[in-house]
């Protein structure tokens, strides 16, 4: 039984072929299927950015789209919707391409009951959820929650493009803990593991949603996004300090948790690459960290700042 109401979009600009494949959906059972029904490429896209769907059926062939191009564009549109293809031919060689591309399953037309079309999609959400997980877990870091090296790999572009089409400045900043290894060598790994998810959460307090949240590794963390407004990352740097002291204070005894960090903000104007982005950023890292070594106080944030010149 698929567990609420599955949300389709039917996409099909045969009448009859629709009919058909709505009266299927329909017999299964009353409300199990909420369908919205499309037929061509440019008004399923429109859909499929303005609703919320959990499976797309749908022809090969459209009067604006023809063979494998119809799935290859309702995947990039919208990868977290599972896509089965209907097909006229009986050849497995076009429904093994359209899998092959992203779509979790494929139907010859005419050849397929109300309870395969049924058991086909409940498989195929199944199929999708669980490659989704395991696209997730790939890229999310298992301790702390946010992206790892490889999902900020796959993220960096974007944001840099981001920054460069908006009138706000980018920023990436780059965050290693203080002291880190003496947190371990004095109170133990578990110590260590919670100071590494403690700081996670407080960048996850302090950032805007949009904001990537990256563990490259060890104590090393990265925010990279674009600024809502002028001096808001600012004051979430300072939001960052108020709440590591606060922090501090009701651990009482046991470690201190602080962070060097190393800012490098970029502008529409700007036309270095995210290397040389991520090496300013690792500039300033090491400035402020040898800063803070210098320095007997270890409460509060300092960063060292250097803004991209286009």
């Amino acid at each position: 039984m698929i567990p609420h109401t599955c949300r389709l979009l039917l996409i099909e600009d045969e009448p009859v072929t629709a009919r058909i494949t709505r009266r299927m959906l329909e017999k299964i059972g009353n409300g199990t299927y909420d369908i919205t029904h499309t037929t061509t490429l440019e008004d399923s896209l429109t859909a499929l950015k303005s609703q919320d769907f959990d499976v797309v059926l749908t022809d090969l062939n459209l009067p604006d789209s023809k063979g494998l191009n119809t799935p290859e564009f309702i995947v990039s549109v919208d990868p977290d919707v599972a896509v089965i293809v209907l097909t006229s031919t009986e050849s497995d060689d076009i429904g093994m391409k359209a899998v092959q591309m992203g779509a979790q399953d494929y139907l010859v037309k005419g050849a397929f009951s109300d309870s395969t079309l049924h058991r086909c999609i409940l498989y195929s959400r199944e199929r999708h959820r669980l490659q989704r997980t395991i696209r997730q877990l790939a890229v999310i870091d298992e301790l702390t929650g946010l992206y790892n090296r490889r999902g900020f790999n796959s993220l960096k572009s974007d944001i840099l493009e981001r920054a460069r089409e908006s009138s706000h400045r980018g920023f990436l900043c780059y965050f290693d803990l203080d002291d880190f290894k003496k947190i371990n060598d004095r109170f133990g790994h578990a110590a260590g593991d919670e100071a590494l998810s403690e700081f996670a959460i407080l960048l996850r307090r302090v950032f805007r949603k949009e904001t990537a949240l990256v563990r490259i590794g060890g104590d090393e963390f990265l925010a990279m996004g674009v600024e809502a407004r002028p001096g808001l990352l600012d004051e979430n740097l300072q939001l960052l300090q108020a709440l590591l002291e606060e922090q501090n204070k009701e651990r009482k005894g046991t470690y201190h948790l602080g962070t060097s960090v190393g800012l490098t903000t970029f502008g529409r104007e700007t036309t270095l690459d995210m290397d040389q982005v991520l090496a300013m950023a690792d500039k300033a890292l090491y400035v402020d960290k040898r800063k803070r070594q210098s320095d007997t106080d270890h409460v509060n944030i300092r960063h060292f700042q250097r803004k991209v010149s286009a």
